[in-house]
């Protein structure tokens, strides 16, 4: 396999990934399913395919792709959990058979070694299913608990959208605004004038990111603002015309937490604390901007190192706080801000609709994406929410809407942890919000 793949593999693949580690770690996924059955061809062209898969011996529902660029090069090659088929799920969706359920899925996943966090299902805020496994600190055999705090990474992205949307709602401030508004000097001339606050929130602003660029300083001492942030990127050209595509943006989320200071007059640490967590009764969250230390945080665990993955877990550094990601917060309040969220607490129903309204197709695979919030179709229902990954943290907070239901999945260990819990987990509760059970 790495044979092939170093020969067959794109200059732009190789950039982020050698063929050996890409080669190893389809070897290791393929061993600890005990092999993949293929179930059906759903995606087929010219120069992609994709393929829903099933694992012998974990049971567990995986999308497999590849594409093929013009020179017959691979641009893309990834197997990764997905949601299973509506006729796979089980017919009992009571309280009891989902808290049954995610204990069995949470149970399983640890044994294997792919999790180690806690999964939360609530109803409002009434949580009607918890299950957690491993340890916040595996050399004190710290067990985790719905209060244990963990770092969200990307996840966090939410919370700058609803500050944002706060300042809507106040009428101090527009999606519609453009950067120029708000930074008249504002370096580059491009984003100064045609990139808007609803670009930057929903990945379409053309910026790129800025967490590679931040200082060792940073790292260990914080920022007070996320002002602070714009010199590692505020120079830089869009990479498309601001509009009309999409990419993943660090630095256009940053870059909204600078405008919620200029409108506010806050810094943006001090207004998520004020208008975001004590807002929403979120006691056990934190900005995390000067590095958060408590008894309560969990350790991170990576197997990643600078010569590729490794088989052996070891402690990663930790992560700051930024409007892109990086808070601290805990299951508990994840539900409670899920819940501020549907009921009003934090913004207008109107403003959380322009939330949840999809702004581009096809963001992450098949899913679509609005103002920091991934947007999904799954049975016909629509699930909105964010994930986040970083070395040592997975995470994902999902929402369904139309119903008062939430999962929210905390992991402390690398990607796609969260994503081999949720992927069923979710479905299981779309699948009880449909049939009313």
């Amino acid at each position: 396999m790495a044979k092939w793949l170093a020969a067959n593999l794109s200059a732009e693949v190789t950039k982020h990934i050698s063929a050996q580690e890409l080669a190893q770690s389809d070897f290791e996924m393929c061993t600890d399913n005990g092999g993949f059955r293929l179930v059906n061809v759903t995606q087929s062209s010219a120069h992609s395919v994709t393929v829903l898969v099933n694992g012998v011996k974990s049971h567990e529902w995986f999308k497999t792709q590849l594409a093929m660029d013009d020179a017959g090069r691979v641009v893309r090659y990834f197997t990764f959990p997905t949601t299973p088929p509506e006729s796979a799920l089980p017919k009992d969706l009571g309280d009891a058979a989902i808290a049954r359920e995610v204990s069995e899925v949470v149970a399983e996943k640890s044994r294997d070694g792919s999790f180690s966090g806690i999964v939360v299902v609530a109803r409002g805020t009434q949580i009607i299913a918890s299950a957690s496994a491993g340890y916040a600190d595996r050399v004190k055999k710290t067990p985790i608990s719905s209060s244990t705090q963990f770092t969200l990474a990307s996840m966090g992205k939410m919370f700058t959208a609803a500050s944002i949307g706060q300042l809507v709602d106040q009428k101090k401030m527009s999606f519609d605004d453009t950067v120029g508004k708000f930074f008249p000097d504002y370096p580059n001339q491009t984003v100064r004038n045609k990139v808007t606050v609803g670009m930057l929130l929903s990945h379409t602003s053309g910026m790129g990111d800025f967490l590679g660029a931040r200082t060792p300083e940073m790292m260990k001492h914080g920022v007070k603002r996320a002002e602070e942030f714009m010199p590692l990127y505020d120079k830089d050209e869009p990479k498309f015309a601001p509009g009309t595509s999409w990419a993943y943006s660090n630095a256009g989320l940053a870059l909204a937490g600078a405008i919620v200071e200029k409108v506010s007059g806050e810094d943006y640490p001090s207004y998520i604390r004020k208008h975001i967590f004590a807002a929403a009764g979120m006691t056990g969250s934190d900005p995390n901007n000067i590095p958060y230390s408590g008894a309560k945080l969990v350790v991170p665990y990576t197997r990643m190192t600078e010569q590729g993955p490794s088989k052996t877990w070891h402690e990663a550094e930790r992560d700051i706080g930024s409007p892109a990601g990086g808070s601290i917060s805990t299951a508990d309040d994840l539900v409670r801000f899920a819940s501020a969220l549907r009921d009003g607490k934090l913004e207008s129903k109107v403003t959380f609709d322009q939330m949840v309204k999809s702004r581009t197709t096809k963001a992450f695979g098949d899913e679509n994406y609005g103002y920091a919030m991934e947007i999904e179709n799954i049975y016909g229902r629509t699930v909105v929410g964010h994930g986040g990954g970083f070395q040592g943290v997975s995470t994902d907070l999902s929402m369904i809407l139309g119903s008062p239901y939430t999962v929210v999945i905390l992991a402390n260990q690398d990607p796609p942890a969260a994503k081999r819990v949720g992927s069923a987990i979710v479905a299981l509760v779309v699948e009880k919000a449909k049939s009313g059970q």
